[in-house]
């Protein structure tokens, strides 16, 4: 089962526990070129291993199929690339040494210690699996055994059938102040008051055809980084989108369904409610995507001046029928995209 969040400091030292007791190995690779290895800086990591080392495998970068081979052979998430993968036999001693090199799954992660910790059971197969750079995380447990560990492991948070319905996935996400939730196809209208407790949240993502309001809580979440908002109308953006000051991206698309029936089709644009980008915006001072799509926004707040991080703006499918002249002054802009309509006319800067 996949994990909605990385566990992290107790929770990270229970979960280390249980894959200890439920696997015969774990893996940790090095997956960089051959040269940048010569720099790496956990040579002490891999030391202090060394003990409980039971085999190692190379694999050649230019051999391909070693790596859909060793991947079938032990099913694990650990072989997708080319590198030197290191095998270790699972004890207490050598747990309680990745207890004390990390606090979180994320933290193997090169250059600072080897990559994508992976326990094997034995025979093969993934008890406990990561790949950090997709963040990808999970734990071979059925979904009985699944609530009862999240019952007593604060942090470790597990995606279940039960999480179907709402507020069973909202009181979750709450209880293990998960930093990553995704919500889509539970028919929602509008998100409680109470998405302010998620206060740990660094990314959100709603895709809700019929979530037309989104709730003040909302704008209170003071650690997001990563906003996306996917329905089929929207009313506004609210004033108070100035108080995410951390917020690096922010994707917002109308005329979307998540779950579109025969025939569905997206209100003509003008009709669409959001009509306008507050001012506001401007006090997103780590802003470095904005994404607006399909809304019925005549222009651009002149305050997108001030977003000096921003690289990419794009807004897209909108009624703009000119060039916005402020956009030449914003010379850290890397990519632009305007788009009157279906036709995909663009506006570069100059």
């Amino acid at each position: 089962m996949r994990m909605y969040t990385d566990p992290k400091g107790t929770a990270y030292e229970q979960v280390i526990d249980l894959a200890i007791q439920n696997s015969e190995y774990f893996v940790l690779g090095e997956k960089t070129p051959i040269e940048a290895t010569h720099s790496r800086s956990y040579t002490s990591v891999l030391e202090a291993l060394k003990p409980y080392l039971v085999n190692t495998i190379v694999i050649e970068g230019d051999n391909i199929e070693d790596v859909v081979q060793i991947k079938k052979s032990y099913r694990s998430h650990a072989f997708y690339t080319f590198g030197t993968y290191y095998f270790y036999r699972c004890c207490e001693e050598s747990g309680t040494l990745l207890k004390s090199m990390a606090n979180k799954l994320s933290d193997w992660n090169y250059p600072s210690l080897p990559e994508d910790l992976c326990f094997l059971k034995q025979g093969g197969g993934d008890y406990l699996y990561s790949v950090v750079h997709e963040r990808i995380y999970g734990i071979d447990v059925t979904e009985e055994e699944a609530i009862e560990l999240m019952s007593r492991i604060p942090g470790l948070f597990i995606q279940i059938e039960a999480h179907r319905d709402f507020d069973r996935l909202l009181d979750d996400a709450i209880k293990h102040q998960t930093d990553w939730l995704y919500i889509s196809r539970h028919g929602l209208k509008e998100l409680p008051e109470r998405i302010r407790e998620l206060t740990e949240l660094t990314f959100l993502e709603v895709f809700e055809q019929d979530l037309y309001r989104l709730p003040e809580g909302l704008f209170e979440l003071s650690k997001l980084e990563h906003l996306s908002i996917m329905t089929a109308d929207l009313e506004s953006i609210h004033s108070s989108i100035g108080k995410l000051k951390n917020l690096k991206a922010l994707n917002i698309q109308c005329g979307s369904s998540d779950r579109p029936a025969p025939g569905f089709r997206a209100k003509p644009k003008e009709e669409i409610g959001l009509n306008r980008i507050p001012p506001e915006i401007g006090e997103l001072e780590r802003l470095e995507m904005l994404t607006v799509q399909y809304t019925s926004i005549r222009e651009l707040p002149a305050e997108l001046v001030k977003l000096k991080n921003l690289r990419a703006l794009n807004i897209d499918n909108c009624m703009i029928d000119r060039k916005p002249e402020f956009l030449q002054e914003m010379k850290q802009l890397e990519y632009v995209h305007v788009s009157k309509d279906s036709l995909w006319v663009t506006f570069e800067p100059e």
